[in-house]
């Protein structure tokens, strides 16, 4: 008999009021300075925003983030905010966020039609053939994904001339007294 010995949690959203929250959110993000350092293969506002809307966007997508909490029985508040825009050519490589808390990405402009999902990498391989398990969510503009901050993820090369732009976030169990709290 098959049983599981461990579950991996993952957590997908729909943004209500999303038509009246994107233009809010492109609003906001209008003003950062998208920049490329490095070895990066993007535009983002991370180095530039200086968390400066980490209260709002927790203000913003309170329902989605305090149904999150309620259903991984966890309380927890949003410690970074930041957006990716990703042009032709644009991709970004496997990474993860942190060894432990949540990270959410929200699919800000994002076309099904000729933009892809991220994919996330499984933390094992496949006992019968040791390949790697990798998945894409089945997503579109106004859906957000949560999962454990140490999920291996990645963004393939952008082969369109339309961007795709994504806001991530993280959430940190046990949040200090002076930030917003999710129940």
């Amino acid at each position: 008999m098959k049983s599981s010995l461990f579950e991996y949690p993952s957590f997908q959203y729909e943004v209500k009021d999303w038509d009246f929250k994107k233009k809010s959110i492109l609003s906001k993000i209008k003003r950062q300075e998208f920049i490329r350092t490095g070895l990066q293969t993007f535009e983002t506002d991370r180095l530039t925003n200086n968390k400066s809307y980490v209260t709002w966007l927790s203000n913003l997508l309170h329902e989605e983030l305090s149904l999150f909490c309620q259903e991984a029985k966890v309380t927890c508040s949003m410690t970074d905010a930041w957006t990716v825009r990703y042009q032709k050519g644009d991709y970004q490589t496997v990474h993860n966020h942190r060894g432990w808390g949540f990270s959410g990405i929200l699919y800000l402009e994002y076309d099904p039609k000729v933009h892809e999902a991220t994919t996330f990498v499984a933390p094992w391989q496949d006992p019968s053939t040791d390949a790697t398990y990798t998945t894409k969510p089945n997503v579109k503009e106004g859906t957000i994904i949560l999962c454990p901050s140490f999920t291996l993820h990645f963004v393939n090369p952008l082969t369109v001339r339309k961007h795709r732009t994504i806001l991530s976030f993280d959430l940190l169990p046990e949040t200090p007294p002076h930030q917003r709290v999710y129940k």
